[in-house]
C-alpha cells in the first residue's frame, strides 16, 4: 500500500541540505510575482508590452519549476526580467519616469534579496541595473529621446534615483543583518546537530560497552560461581577425606572415589596405586559400574603402556584427553563405553609417583585448567592419605630412598611445595637464620644472596594480631636472585589471609565445641528436670554424665563425711 501524497509537504517541507524555510520562501514569492505579472497580459494593449509580459511570465514559470526541483540559483532572473517589463510599461503605456509603477522595482529588489540567501552580490547587481534603467529612462525623456509629458528635468531624475539608491541600500543593510543572524542560527543549529550526533555516538558506544561489560561480567560471574562451586566441592571432599582416616584402606579409597564423582559431577573416578615393582598401576577404588567390574577382576595397566593412566604413571605429569576418539594415547575401555573426555593426575609423595587419580566424563571437552588445579589439590591430599595408610597398614607399595618416612608418633608440622609441583607434609623444621629471626621478631625477613652458598630466602610470619601462628619460608633456586617489593608484598598478603583463615577455622572449631557442650548440658538438664523423684534424679544425673564424658566409672555423693566416719546430711 503506497503512502498518500501530501501536497503541503511536497511544496513547503525543506529538503536535506536546504536552509530552513528556503523552499517555502522561494515558491511563495515567485508565485505571487508570477500572478502579478500575469495580469499585465490583460491590463495593457500594446503588443510590445504584452510580449514582454508573456516573456516575464514564462521566466516566472521556469523559476517556479526550478524551485520545485530544489534549484534556487536562477530565481534572480525573474526580478531582472520583470524590471525590464516595468520599464516598458512605464514608457509605452504609462507616464514615463513619473509613473508610480517604478516603485515595483523596490518590490523586485526585495525578492532578489530573498532569493540571494547565501550571496548578496546578485541582488546588489540587480539594484544597480534597476537604478541605471530608471536613470536612463529619465535622461532619455530630458533629451527628447522619449516622450516627456510632465516636463521631466535632471533634478527630478537625480532626486528619485537617490531615493531608490537609499531605499535599496537600507534593504541591503537589513538583509545583510538578517543573513548574518541566519548564518549564526544555521551554524548553531549545525553545531547542535553535530553535538547530538556525537552524543548519539557516545551513547551508542557506551551502550555497546555496557552491553559488552555486562556480558563479560555475567560470564565472569558464571565462571566465578562455577569456580566457587568447584572449590566448595573440593573443600567438602577434603573434609570427608580427613574424616575417613580411621576407616579401612579400601573403604577410604572407595569413599574418596565416590565423593569426587558425586561432588564434582563426573560419572567415573578411579584410584590406581603402583605395585611393589612399579611395573603396573593397579586399580584400588572406583565408583562407576564399569569401574567396579574392573575392580572385581583386579584391573591393572602397565606403567608407560597404552592409555592415559600408564602415561601419567610413568611421566608424573597430568594428562587430559578432551576427545577420547582423537587422542592417540587414550585406550578405549569396553567397561567405560560412555567416556568422552578423561583426565589423569599423578599421586605423588615427594618426587615419587605412588599412584594415579583417573576421572572420566560423558561430555566432550569437560576438563580445563581449573579442573587440573582442583583435582591436583585433591590428588596431593589423596597422596598424603595413602602415604599415611601405607605407613600404618602396610599397603603394598614400596618406597624408594627419596620417600620421606615418619613414625606413628610423628605428625606433620607444615607443608612444602616442591619444584615438580608436589606438596609434602611433615616436620619441616629448618635451620635457617631468616626463619629463626622471623619467628623471634614477628617481622618479615629478606635474605638476598648471602655468603657460603646459602640460597636467597624470604621468611614472612603468619600473624593474627600480635600472635605468630607460623612462618611462610621461601627459598629461590637461583643464587643471584633478589626478592622484589612486589613479591614480598604478595607473600605478606597471602600470609595475612592465611592467618585470618586459620583464626576463622579456630573460631569455628571453638564455636562448634561450645555448641556441642551446650547441647550436652541442655540434654542432661532436660533429662534431670524430667523427674521429681530424689533417687531418680541422682541416677539420671550420674548416668547422663557418664555417657556424655565417656567415663569408665562415675559416682555421686550427697553430704560430707564426719570425722567419725559418719555423714552429715
Amino acid at each position: 500500500m503506497t503512502k498518500n501524497f501530501n501536497l503541503r509537504e511536497f511544496l513547503f517541507k525543506d529538503r536535506p541540505g536546504e536552509e530552513p524555510g528556503q523552499r517555502a520562501e522561494a515558491l511563495i514569492t515567485t508565485a505571487l510575482g508570477f500572478l502579478t505579472t500575469a495580469l499585465a497580459i490583460f491590463a495593457y494593449r500594446d503588443p510590445l508590452v504584452i510580449n514582454a509580459s508573456i516573456i516575464t511570465n514564462a521566466v516566472g514559470i521556469l523559476v517556479i519549476v526550478q524551485a520545485l526541483r530544489g534549484y534556487y540559483n536562477n530565481l534572480i532572473f525573474f526580478p531582472a526580467v520583470t524590471s525590464v517589463a516595468l520599464c516598458l510599461v512605464a514608457v509605452i503605456e504609462g507616464n514615463g519616469s513619473h509613473d508610480l509603477i517604478w516603485v515595483g522595482n523596490l518590490g523586485l529588489y526585495l525578492l532578489a534579496n530573498i532569493y540571494s540567501r547565501k550571496n548578496q552580490l546578485p541582488a546588489i547587481l540587480l539594484g544597480i541595473f534597476m537604478n541605471f534603467l530608471f536613470f536612463g529612462t529619465g535622461a532619455a525623456e530630458v533629451r527628447g529621446l522619449l516622450p516627456n509629458p510632465f516636463g521631466t528635468d535632471m533634478g527630478y531624475v537625480y532626486l528619485n534615483t537617490f531615493f531608490f539608491v537609499m531605499i535599496m541600500a537600507a534593504m541591503s543593510a537589513v538583509f545583510y543583518r538578517h543573513r548574518a543572524l541566519m548564518k549564526l542560527a544555521q551554524e548553531s543549529r549545525f553545531e547542535q546537530f553535530k553535538a547530538a550526533q556525537r552524543l548519539e555516538r557516545i551513547n551508542q558506544t557506551l551502550e555497546e560497552q555496557v552491553h559488552a561489560r555486562t556480558v563479560e561480567l555475567n560470564r565472569a560471574n558464571k565462571q566465578l560461581q562455577l569456580e566457587a562451586q568447584r572449590l566448595q566441592a573440593a573443600a567438602e571432599i577434603s573434609q570427608e577425606i580427613t574424616s575417613y582416616i580411621n576407616e579401612q584402606p579400601d573403604e577410604i579409597l572407595a569413599r574418596i572415589a565416590q565423593g569426587i564423582s558425586e561432588k564434582l559431577g563426573f560419572y567415573h573416578a578411579g584410584i590406581f596405586l603402583l605395585d611393589a615393582n612399579r611395573e603396573y598401576a593397579v586399580l584400588r577404588a572406583a565408583n562407576s559400574r564399569g569401574g567396579k567390574q574392573m575392580l572385581a577382576r583386579r584391573h591393572q595397566l602397565r606403567v608407560g603402556g597404552t592409555g592415559i593412566v600408564g602415561y601419567v604413571a610413568q611421566s608424573g605429569s597430568p594428562r587430559i584427553a578432551l576427545d577420547t576418539g582423537a587422542d592417540a594415547v587414550f585406550f578405549n575401555n569396553p567397561d567405560l563405553p560412555e567416556t568422552r573426555s578423561e583426565i589423569s593426575l599423578p599421586l605423588k609423595y615427594g618426587n615419587v609417583v605412588i599412584g594415579v587419580l583417573d576421572v572420566q566424563s560423558k561430555e566432550p571437552s569437560a576438563f580445563n585448567d581449573d579442573d587440573i588445579n582442583t583435582l591436583s589439590t585433591l590428588a596431593n591430599q589423596i597422596a598424603i592419605i595413602i602415604s599415611n595408610l601405607q605407613m600404618r597398614e602396610g599397603i603394598s607399595t614400596e618406597r624408594t630412598s627419596q620417600t620421606v618416612r615418619y613414625s606413628q608418633k610423628e605428625r606433620p608440622s607444615g607443608y612444602s611445595f616442591r619444584p615438580d609441583g608436589s606438596i609434602v607434609s611433615g616436620d619441616l623444621s629448618l635451620s635457617s637464620p631468616a626463619l629463626e629471626k622471623s619467628i623471634a621478631s614477628g617481622e618479615t625477613v629478606v635474605l638476598n644472596p648471602v655468603p657460603r652458598g646459602a640460597p636467597p630466602t624470604l621468611a614472612v610470619p603468619v600473624r593474627f594480631r600480635d600472635q605468630v601462628l607460623g612462618v611462610i619460608h621461601v627459598e629461590s633456586a637461583k643464587s643471584d636472585r633478589a626478592w622484589t617489593e612486589n613479591e614480598i608484598a604478595i607473600v605478606q598478603a597471602i600470609a595475612d589471609r592465611a592467618a585470618l583463615a586459620l583464626e576463622n577455622a579456630r573460631l569455628l572449631e571453638d564455636a562448634t565445641r561450645r555448641a556441642e557442650q551446650e547441647e550436652t548440658i541442655a540434654h542432661v538438664t532436660t533429662r534431670i528436670g524430667a523427674s521429681t523423684d530424689f533417687d531418680r534424679i541422682l541416677q539420671t544425673t550420674i548416668q547422663e554424665l557418664g555417657q556424655a564424658l565417656g567415663a569408665s566409672r562415675s559416682f555421686i555423693q550427697i553430704g560430707i563425711p564426719d570425722s567419725e566416719g559418719g555423714r552429715e546430711s
